[in-house]
């Protein structure tokens, strides 16, 4: 992980913010993902970003909202993926090289705070997963990669194969049935370690 844009912010980074903040909303249980919504900057902008970030590859800019507060899997890529946070969260990471057999031990992964406003780049040698909601009200993040990441595979999968989609290698814990019924190599064991969300008085 790298913050990005720490001393000065582009004209489209406050631009990123307000679509996130007042055209996705954070769903009323669970997650919900986009992977690239054509609202996220115009063209120019866009090709800014794949320039300086990615060489001029091609790029999708989605989001992820939600209410996680657990650890559950890990992923990883190969590419770089930047993340905007629109409200405070937690990551959790890990290294790819600490994984043994396609398997990972929990006590591998750090939970780092990630401040509402901040920008960071998370390298193709950390593994990652969705954030997770510090408070009652959710999370809403920001997510760039490469295009085609995330999406639905060409090749069929093997059982213990942890190329999950286009892009997208991973592993689950084993009390993430959503994953584990939706195929995903169980190798992440020990404490899928949860995060409390504050519960904010409103009244």
């Amino acid at each position: 992980m790298f913050p990005i844009w720490p001393s000065h912010r582009p004209a489209f980074q406050a631009n990123l913010l307000n679509t996130l903040n007042t055209q996705t909303v954070i769903p009323a249980t669970g997650n919900q993902y986009a992977r690239n919504d054509p609202q996220f900057l115009n063209d120019t902008q866009r090709q800014q970003i794949a320039r300086n970030f990615y060489g001029e590859q091609p790029i999708e800019i989605g989001y992820c909202n939600g209410h996680s507060n657990k650890l559950n899997a890990f992923e990883f890529h190969n590419c770089s993926e930047l993340n905007l946070a629109a409200t405070d969260f937690v990551l959790f990471f890990a290294e790819r090289q600490n994984l043994v057999d396609k398997r990972l031990k929990s006590s591998k992964a750090h939970a780092f705070f990630i401040p509402q406003g901040t920008a960071i780049e998370v390298y193709p040698t950390t593994m990652h997963f969705a954030p997770c909601a510090v408070d009652s009200a959710g999370f809403k993040c920001l997510v760039v990669l490469t295009d085609g990441t995330n999406s639905p595979l060409a090749s069929k999968r093997k059982p213990d194969d942890l190329l999950f989609q286009r892009n997208k290698w991973l592993l689950t814990h084993p009390e993430n049935l959503r994953m584990v019924n939706n195929g995903a190599f169980v190798g992440l064991s020990g404490i899928n370690t949860t995060i409390n969300p504050v519960v904010e008085d409103r009244l």
